[in-house]
């Protein structure tokens, strides 16, 4: 959106015992790049394929700033639980 930037990382197998090191990284250097933003980062799969989902309806042009909004709401908050 706007305002917020939400990013799930796909991790290998191997990387899975750094995942906090990993998501501390991301989120420091996308916080440099974009600084006005708020920015979630998560290397759960399921929110991989969430945001995967969504990305994909937006290319394809057929989901409306209501819909965006109400989906965008649901996956921050299928990020916040898993913390």
């Amino acid at each position: 959106t706007d305002k917020e930037l939400l990013l799930a990382v796909k991790v290998d197998q191997f990387d899975r015992f750094r995942l906090k090191k990993i998501e501390k990284k991301v989120k420091s250097d996308l916080e440099k790049t974009y600084p006005d933003h708020k920015i979630e980062v998560s290397t759960d799969s399921k929110i991989f394929l969430e945001l995967e989902q969504l990305e994909q309806k937006l290319q394809k042009d057929k989901t409306k700033m209501k819909t965006l909004k109400k989906e965008f709401d649901k996956i921050k908050s299928l990020m916040k639980e898993k913390a």
